[in-house]
């Protein structure tokens, strides 16, 4: 039901200035060739300036959907923007017009071009699988240090700059000489920058928590957990399995913030973990952290839990590589609040140096009778357990050997997204409802 309320008030939205525009004029605007171009203006400028209030992770929005699919929606809506946008350029006769407000709107167009294909290209890996040449070029800007996460920001600032340009533009067109529509312009505008400070500033500086690193543990070559205690002595709410935006202030390393999962048990109030890959720059210098290091924390985020789901049938946990974040607070919650729940891990990794918390998780089998753990390695071939890639055969051969079906299971998939793309498509194949399957998926 909210999420059917979310999609209708979004794609509703241009119904206000598309009606004022009109009552302003309703004989200027009573045949098509006028009508249709002021309807797809509108339409985009609304969009438009949704956007911003998208990306600005609003917790009632993130709650219902999931900031990942947020993301990905938050790519898209663009193009249709655009396009609408340059329909109404054209149907308006303005394609070849030069003066202010063309160059404007021209300037907004093109800025926003740029944000969609580097969004498409950088945040929705599943579609850039499909077209090398968009893998090439995402393969190629990370190369010359052009992250992900430098995309993020791109995309932030030109969107905000494209905003400016698109609003001025509409104050600039003869609409906006009727006072309720200018103020309808204003009050559209005037929400979107009001979510993009309430990002920057409010959420940055008065609603983050601020944290202090107590501990940093190497757990592989290339995995490292910071241990964070609150300030203030309180650690906020969280469910297993969500994750958090941190931020670490020092010399050591940058003070942009970065997504990981909370790795920690969230009846533990004490302090909070983050299991961090070096996949980067940025991660690569959390080995220079050292306790005592300030930290903020803006959290929780995401619908990868089981406690959100509600149901008695088996946790099947499905990771690759880094993935098995968010399962260990999974499987640490269960441990120390449900040890009979029915659990398997299946976790694939390149090699035995990856598999961390290997005590730990014997301990879980020892005393939680329920759960099965099941690595798969890829690229050992005298490794005498699983070998190869998780795949849907697997699945269902270890899970009916545990006396499970894989009909009767709620499924949680993390990990790279060629990974979760083969095994969602498998267990699809295998009629696999799209309600039991639950994933989040990343290119931050």
């Amino acid at each position: 039901m909210k999420k059917a309320m979310f999609f209708l008030l979004y794609f509703l939205s241009p119904i206000l200035p598309i009606a004022a525009i009109y009552l302003s004029k309703p004989k200027y605007y009573g045949t098509g060739s006028v009508l249709i171009p002021m309807i797809l203006g509108a339409t985009a400028y609304t969009w438009l300036c949704a956007q911003l209030i998208i990306s600005a992770r609003p917790r009632l929005i993130e709650s219902v959907f999931g900031l990942d699919r947020i993301y990905r929606f938050h790519s898209l809506m663009p193009v249709i923007a655009i396009a609408a946008a340059f329909a109404h350029k054209l149907l308006k006769g303005e394609a070849f017009e030069e003066s202010l407000k063309t160059q404007l709107g021209d300037a907004a167009i093109i800025i926003f071009i740029i944000a969609s294909v580097l969004g498409l290209v950088f945040l929705i890996e599943t579609l850039v699988q499909k077209f090398k040449p968009l893998m090439y070029a995402r393969v190629f800007a990370i190369r010359v240090y052009i992250g992900q996460y430098n995309i993020q920001k791109i995309l932030h600032n030109v969107t905000v700059a494209a905003v400016i340009l698109i609003f001025i533009h509409v104050m600039l067109s003869y609409s906006a000489k009727n006072q309720f529509v200018m103020i309808v312009y204003i009050a559209y505008f005037a929400a979107a920058m009001g979510f993009y400070l309430y990002h920057k500033v409010i959420m940055r500086y008065f609603l983050s928590r601020k944290f202090i690193v107590e501990k940093v543990v190497e757990d592989s070559p290339s995995m490292r957990t910071l241990t964070l205690r609150p300030e203030n002595g309180k650690v906020f709410r969280y469910l297993p399995g969500q994750f958090g935006f941190i931020r670490i202030h020092g010399d050591k390393i940058s003070g942009e913030e970065h997504p990981f999962s909370l790795t920690s048990e969230p009846t533990n109030k004490e302090t909070i973990s983050m299991t961090i890959k070096n996949l980067g720059d940025w991660t690569a210098d959390v080995l220079r952290v050292t306790p005592g290091s300030k930290a903020r924390v803006t959290a929780p985020y995401g619908r990868f839990s089981p406690l959100l789901y509600k149901s008695d049938k088996t946790v099947v946990l499905i990771a690759g590589g880094v993935g098995i974040t968010p399962m260990l607070s999974i499987l640490r919650y269960f441990y120390r609040n449900d040890k009979n729940r029915k659990v398997m891990l299946f976790w694939g990794v390149n090699s035995r140096s990856e598999l961390i918390y290997q005590d730990e998780f014997a301990e879980f089998q020892r005393e939680m009778k329920g759960l099965t753990i099941t690595p798969v390695i890829a690229r050992e071939a005298d490794y005498e357990g699983e070998k190869g890639y998780i795949s849907h055969e697997l699945l269902e051969r270890i899970m009916n050997d545990s006396g499970c079906t894989m009909y009767d299971a709620q499924y949680y998939i993390c990990g790279p997204s060629v990974m979760q793309t083969l095994v969602i498509k498998g267990l699809r194949s295998k009629g696999i409802s799209r309600k039991h399957i639950h994933f989040e998926s990343f290119s931050l």
